[in-house]
């Protein structure tokens, strides 16, 4: 099977990419001041779309790999699970395996940051180069069956969904394949479409597969409307995307098929439109997640810098506090000891010394009950701040919100809220943002993203006329 891609004029799409690359280099040290970890800080210039597959073992996700690159299957395929790799399949003119840590090394850069899912996971990771025209102008990730069990998904040796998560982040297109036995979404079907998909969720589309085996209509209506329902209660959506119904075609299928496939064609020609057009989703999406990006960099660092400072501030009152206060009890109790020395002929004596050291020691009493109550006032201070945090984004953000600058202002802080409150729980410093740096990030945001995705638009229109 062969699809034509769209020419997407090389020259606009490296300036776009270079664009952002060096959007994420120069604002690199602002992140890890804040602890900020970028999606994709690194994008491979003139590189390839990535699509990944989805599903439960059985819902055909290596079945439509195998037809979308066609000649001999690269994957294996069967009812029972048959692989527990995440694999990567790409173009190259020598046709090699590669594993775990191995595998790393011959990824794009995009998919560096899955070394940080630990040696655990680079076990399960795999990638193939094959010489098939499809893989010259995109790149297919297969994923391991979902499991159906709490027990099943505890038998794995890393973190499954920070896995998926890191992989729908990297890819451009998104597709969770569901099967006409299975249309149901338990164990870590459901963990994975509510924890996984937030903020990405214009990549995913949804496919109820293996259209060509429905008994009848009724059996058909049974299982899209099993799907919708199990979608709608873990979808944090407040629309059910739409859900393809797809197969992939065989030499028997029509003859085989109990309903008339004609209908599914349709969505089977939807489908393969969107994977003609993954090339340019590559740039819509990679302008998304810049996007998203810094709106989260901004927030996090707006109001870790809000905390920061009324802690700074608190610490600066008591330093006051305190100093005002030693230098009062000192010189309260240095003038009449003074005075009562003045009567005396031997300065140095031992009622002398004694007065002295009398003073000293109230002096250090008081001033370690000070130092005492100052902590302890602080550390109320920031546990009542961290558990506060929304009424500190409230403030910080006060106008956009009345008037509606940015409406997704609020989903965004919702996205980090947990983040934000773990990291000010810890002793980690965070300088105080400078006005300077503030309006760099303001610039970037409403400014430099939104002429890079000026220059996008542009080139759709030009290849539309």
């Amino acid at each position: 099977m062969r699809l034509v891609f769209p020419n997407i004029g090389s020259g606009r799409v490296r300036d776009i990419e270079t664009g952002v690359n060096r959007l994420y280099k120069a604002f690199q040290s602002t992140a890890d001041s804040y602890r900020y970890t970028f999606q994709r800080p690194v994008i491979t210039v003139g590189g390839r779309p990535n699509v990944v597959f989805l599903g439960n073992h059985s819902s055909g996700k290596s079945t439509v790999i195998n037809h979308l690159l066609g000649s001999q299957p690269v994957q294996d395929t069967g009812v029972a699970p048959t692989d527990d790799c995440f694999t990567v399949l790409m173009y190259g003119e020598t046709e090699q395996d590669f594993h775990g840590p191995a595998a790393v090394g011959q990824l794009p850069v995009e998919f560096s940051s899955l070394s940080s899912l630990g040696p655990d996971f680079l076990q399960h990771l795999r990638v193939k180069t094959r010489n098939r025209q499809y893989l010259k102008t995109v790149n297919l990730i297969d994923s391991p069956g979902m499991i159906d069990t709490a027990e099943g998904s505890s038998k794995r040796t890393y973190d499954f969904n920070a896995a998926v998560r890191s992989f729908t982040e990297i890819s451009d297109l998104v597709f969770f394949l569901f099967d006409p036995d299975k249309p149901g979404t338990t164990g870590e079907t459901v963990s994975v479409l509510s924890n996984c998909m937030f903020g990405i969720e214009f990549k995913l589309r949804v496919l109820l597969n293996k259209a060509d085996t429905f008994d009848d209509v009724y059996d058909f209506a049974r299982a899209y409307g099993t799907l919708c329902w199990n979608l709608a209660r873990v979808l944090n959506t407040k629309d059910l995307p739409t859900i393809y119904t797809t197969y992939t075609p065989r030499p028997e299928s029509r003859a085989e098929s109990k309903l008339n496939l004609d209908g599914f064609d349709k969505h089977r020609a939807e489908v393969l439109e969107q994977l003609r057009n993954v090339p340019q989703r590559r740039y819509d999406s990679m302008l998304a997640n810049v996007t998203s990006d810094f709106m989260r960099l901004s927030i996090q660092c707006s109001v870790i810098n809000a905390v920061t400072r009324k802690l700074f501030f608190n610490r600066v009152r008591q330093a006051s506090i305190f100093i005002v206060t030693t230098l009062t009890v000192f010189s309260l109790t240095l003038l009449p000891t003074y005075l009562f020395m003045l009567k005396g002929s031997n300065r140095f004596s031992f009622k002398s010394i004694m007065a002295y050291l009398l003073i000293f020691g109230i002096t250090g009493i008081c001033a370690l009950f000070l130092a005492v109550l100052a902590h302890f006032k602080h550390k109320k201070l920031k546990t009542h701040l961290v558990s506060n945090l929304d009424q500190t984004f409230e403030a910080v953000y006060a106008e956009a919100l009345v008037i509606g600058i940015r409406k997704d202002i609020r989903q965004y802080w919702n996205s980090i809220k947990s983040d934000v409150g773990a990291l000010l729980q810890t002793d980690a410093r965070f300088p105080l943002l400078r006005w300077g740096a503030k309006r760099r990030l303001n610039d970037a945001i409403y400014t430099t993203i939104p002429r890079l995705a000026n220059k996008n638009r542009t080139g759709i229109k030009q290849r539309e006329t």
